[in-house]
């Protein structure tokens, strides 16, 4: 993709961006009136609302693409720091501005720690994108520069272990430490389970190749697994789980013989093996009815109902297989918009399926959850000779 068409993706995406936070910070638009209230006035109405470490990292990470979409695109005029500064400024300016408004929403909280955050993650996106204009122009001081030159393989992992540790509250209390590996003791044989945790890990394998520009990533998978076992430990609310320990073992050892393949054949195949996975969980437990729900036209209406830490946890899982589907499929020869189209085909697919089962939800949120993964491969994935394809 070339410098323009990157900024031109990057300008839609921004927009795009840009809706699903007004959209999901003020849904379901049920407004008061506040009386003659000026605009200062309103704003010195916000206080700062406790929060848990769910709702800071929602926060943070909700305004992260708008960081990194907007600061992509300024780095070319404004240069790094200035692009950066006014970046993190937009993200502040409107996350004061949806405040403002939930004061009018009957059912949100306005709170000044939400600025404070959503604009830390506007920052953090802004100097995300800078970092990685870096990278794709050959800047190699950095130890890191490996991560900047396959942020997709790199955003991946951080979506696996977001997954996996979310809310990120650690505990030095060595009684949840004892709980939490009590569950070694229960039944070791749980396939559905063990598959479950099985598939992303050879996800996580293949991005770790990537990373590593082709070589079997065993010793760095190795490491990954351990240290995701000693913090499901010392994370709140997490326990170690005997099929997800399995589920590593049998990635180390599968890892060998997909790392001998070409990286698009081995992607290939654990791209297969998510795809299966995900038609899987879709359509259990297969317990049909006659009568279908309506199709949910309304994004994330589903997600708006539930607990913003439960939301946390669905979306890192979504975007972690949806993401990873078009990459892998990108990555084994079909091209990023083949890709997406056949993800996509498929995800909706499977929604539409859902509207036969009881109690899954069947709504267009995923299909689009698709599409924006798709778009941002296309703007932000470049891999190097020899990485991947």
């Amino acid at each position: 993709m070339t410098a323009r068409h990157s900024q031109h993706l990057a300008r839609w995406l921004l927009v795009i961006v840009t809706f699903l936070i007004v959209y999901g910070s003020l849904y379901p638009f049920r407004f008061a009136a506040g009386g003659d209230r000026g605009i200062l006035e309103l704003i010195g109405t916000l206080s700062w609302a406790r929060t848990t470490q769910s709702d800071i990292a929602a926060n943070v990470l909700l305004y992260l693409p708008f960081g990194a979409c907007l600061g992509w695109m300024l780095a070319v005029r404004l240069g790094g720091p200035l692009a950066v500064l006014a970046a993190t400024v937009a993200g502040v300016l409107l996350s004061t501005t949806i405040e403002v408004a939930q004061i009018f929403e009957t059912r949100r909280v306005a709170s000044l720690a939400d600025v404070c955050f959503n604009g830390a993650g506007s920052l953090a996106g802004s100097a995300l994108a800078l970092a990685l204009r870096s990278a794709r122009h050959g800047f190699r001081r950095h130890p890191l520069t490996a991560l900047l030159a396959e942020p997709i393989a790199t955003a991946l992992l951080l979506l696996w272990v977001g997954y996996r540790l979310a809310p990120f509250a650690v505990t030095l209390d060595p009684a949840h430490w004892r709980e939490a590996v009590a569950p070694l003791g229960d039944s070791w044989l749980d396939p559905a389970a063990t598959v479950g945790y099985l598939v992303p890990w050879l996800v996580a394998a293949q991005a770790l190749r990537a990373l590593l520009g082709g070589r079997d990533p065993a010793r760095p998978l190795a490491l990954l697994m351990l240290g995701t076992l000693v913090a499901l430990v010392v994370v709140s609310g997490k326990a170690l789980a005997p099929p997800e320990v399995v589920a590593m073992v049998l990635a180390l050892a599968l890892n060998r013989p997909l790392s001998r393949m070409a990286p698009s054949r081995s992607a290939l195949l654990v791209c297969l093996a998510l795809a299966a996975l995900i038609v899987f969980r879709g359509a259990a437990p297969f317990d049909f009815r006659l009568d279908p729900d309506a199709f949910g036209l309304v994004p994330f209406r589903d997600a708006m109902l539930r607990y913003r830490a439960a939301n946390l946890l669905d979306m890192f899982e979504k975007c972690f297989q949806y993401g990873a589907l078009v990459w892998l499929l990108a990555r084994s020869g079909a091209g990023v918009l083949a890709a997406t189209v056949i993800a996509c085909a498929l995800v909706l697919g499977m929604e539409l399926l859902q509207a036969w089962l009881p109690g899954q939800p069947a709504e267009i949120t995923d299909p689009l959850l698709v599409v924006a993964a798709g778009a941002l491969i296309a703007v932000f994935d470049n891999p190097a000779p020899g990485r991947g394809r």
